[in-house]
C-alpha cells in the first residue's frame, strides 16, 4: 500500500537524468558518511539514486525498532526509490501523512535552484511496528543530498532513528526546515489525509464494504455502472491496492471511512 506514488513519480520526472556524466565517487563518499552516521545513530539510513532508481541502505544491528527480518536488514541495495520493506511497517495512518510530506517537500525543493534546494529538510515522527509487533515512534528526515552537474536532483537522503519522545499523539508532526535561516514550516496534513478519497468514492467504498455489486451501487446512486466502475478503479489506484477487499481494509486502517 503506497499512496501518492503516482504523484511523487510525477515530481521525480521533473528531473530526468539523461546523457549526464555522474561522479560516482561522490556517491561512494556519501555511503561512507552514512555508514559512520549509523554507527553513531543506531538507526537506518537510505540514499536514493534518481539516476538509476536504486536505493543504498545501511541498517545498524540495534535497529530492532524497524522490525526488519535478518534478510531485510542485510540488504544494501534495493531496486526502488523507496524503502518499501520499511514502509510496510509504518502505521497506515502515518504512512499517508509521510507520503504527503514527501510530496510537498519534493514539489517545493525540486522547483528551486540547485544550491537552494540543498538547504531544506523534511522531518516527522512515525509509528513503526517493531520486531515484537508493537508500534514505536521513530524520527524520520528527508533531504536532497546531491545534484547532478546539470543541476538536476540526483541523490536523496532519508534517515530513521528511534525517537526519544514515545508519547502517543495523533499526527506525525511534519515540518519543512530551511536549515540556513532556521525557519521551520509546520504542515497540518490531517485534512489532506482525509481527502485522499472524494466523498463519492467514500460512499461507494462503504457500499462495497456492505457487499453491494456495481449494478446495485449504480441503482442506489442513480448513476451508470461504468461510472461506478470508474470510481472503483480510482479508489484502487489512490490507495495502491489490488482489489476491493484490500481497499476496504486500507481505508479503515487509514480512518478514511
Amino acid at each position: 500500500m503506497d499512496v501518492l506514488q503516482k504523484e511523487i513519480d510525477e515530481v521525480y520526472a521533473m528531473h530526468s537524468i539523461v546523457h549526464e556524466t555522474l561522479d560516482y565517487k561522490k556517491l561512494e563518499q556519501h555511503q561512507l558518511f552514512i555508514h559512520s552516521l549509523i554507527a553513531i545513530n543506531g538507526g537506518c539510513a537510505v540514499i536514493s539514486d534518481l539516476s538509476n532508481r536504486k536505493s543504498y541502505v545501511t541498517v545498524h544491528p540495534w535497529a530492532h525498532f524497524l522490525g526488519l527480518t535478518f534478510e531485510e536488514a542485510s540488504l544494501q541495495v534495493i531496486d526502488s526509490m523507496d524503502e518499501d520493506y520499511i514502509y510496510r511497517r509504518i502505521h497506515p495512518e502515518d504512512l499517508v501523512e509521510k507520503r504527503l510530506l514527501e510530496y510537498k517537500f519534493f514539489q517545493k525543493t525540486f522547483s528551486m535552484s540547485p544550491k537552494e534546494r540543498l538547504k531544506y529538510r523534511g522531518r516527522c515522527r512515525l509509528r513503526i511496528m517493531n520486531e515484537n509487533g508493537e508500534y514505536q515512534y521513530v524520527d524520520n528526515l528527508v533531504q536532497i543530498m546531491e545534484n547532478t552537474p546539470a543541476g538536476n536532483v540526483w541523490l536523496i537522503f532519508c534517515l530513521y532513528s528511534l525517537s526519544a519522545d514515545q508519547r502517543p499523539e495523533s499526527g506525525i508532526y511534519a515540518t519543512i526546515t530551511h536549515m540556513e535561516r532556521g525557519e521551520v514550516e509546520m504542515l497540518f496534513l490531517l485534512d489532506e489525509h482525509r481527502s485522499i478519497l472524494s466523498e463519492r468514492e467514500k460512499e461507494i467504498l462503504r457500499c462495497i464494504r456492505k457487499g453491494l455489486s456495481s449494478k446495485e451501487i449504480a441503482n442506489f446512486f442513480c448513476i451508470s455502472v461504468n461510472t461506478v466502475n470508474r470510481h472503483r478503479q480510482n479508489i484502487l489506484e489512490k490507495l495502491s491496492v489490488g482489489n476491493s477487499i484490500e481497499a476496504c481494509r486500507a481505508a479503515e486502517l487509514m480512518k478514511l471511512l
